[in-house]
């Protein structure tokens, strides 16, 4: 709300530029590439030392498993982002909870690297279930995803594409 009030100071109308929402979504993301960045530059690291892992009966599949992982934390970072937002506005500490929770779960899931499916497997499916989670919670629905797949003609020919986020304009 810091973060609103000042950039409502700086913008000439008054009002902030950006929604709660985008702001939601912009912080989630950026925590998530960040973390996305480092984990992947330790990746390249481990690639190009002297000990190259895969070669002396350590798995093959440490790099794609490595990328995987990575692509699901800058997800999962961005649906929390949504998640905790939402849960701060409104309140609910169970959201809070959860996205807590889920980061532990995520993180702890890690430490059974040796093993991918049994920590591969679990991250990818709770990355799923978030991100489902943070698109109801940014208002999308099932309808949306549907009007916005599907191209409408209006009579000037012109074709509207409508937001999965967004309820579309009554006619």
């Amino acid at each position: 709300r810091k973060a609103d009030e000042g950039l409502a100071a700086l913008s000439e109308d008054g009002r902030s530029p950006i929604s709660l929402r985008q702001m939601a979504y912009v912080s989630g993301l950026s925590f998530g590439v960040i973390s996305g960045v480092f984990s992947i530059t330790n990746i390249l690291v481990d690639s190009a030392g002297p000990g190259t892992v895969g070669i002396h009966g350590d798995s093959p599949y440490y790099f794609i498993t490595s990328a995987f992982l990575t692509m699901a934390l800058v997800l999962l970072h961005t649906f929390w982002g949504v998640i905790f937002f939402d849960a701060c506005e409104r309140r609910r500490a169970g959201g809070l909870g959860v996205v807590v929770g889920g980061h532990l779960l995520v993180s702890g899931l890690t430490f059974l690297n040796p093993w991918y499916e049994a920590s591969l497997g679990p991250i990818l499916i709770l990355t799923l279930c978030t991100g489902l989670w943070a698109f109801s919670t940014a208002g999308g629905s099932f309808h949306n995803v549907l009007k916005c797949l599907s191209c409408k003609q209006e009579p000037e020919g012109r074709v509207v594409l409508y937001s999965a986020l967004q309820v579309p304009p009554e006619e």
